[in-house]
């Protein structure tokens, strides 16, 4: 097994209110795209807890009826 040290840093910061906002927008987006195969799509991981502080990066889960339709 050969294991890779990475030079990147993850940044945790502060709360941000904005997060939320952030996702629905990316939400919309996606839903344009999947039409009516998404049902559901959902912020998740650690932007999606308020008040806590998180690596800067929305994390968003899709769950679809069917991938065929994709």
């Amino acid at each position: 097994m050969k294991v890779e040290v990475m030079d990147n840093k993850i940044e945790i910061i502060p709360y941000d209110k904005n997060w939320e906002s952030e996702f629905l927008t990316v939400r919309k987006e996606i839903l344009k795209v999947l039409n009516d195969s998404s049902i559901r799509i959902e912020h998740n991981g650690s932007t999606s807890v308020p008040r806590l502080s998180a690596k800067p990066i929305i994390d968003i889960q899709i769950s679809v009826t069917n991938f065929d339709k994709l």
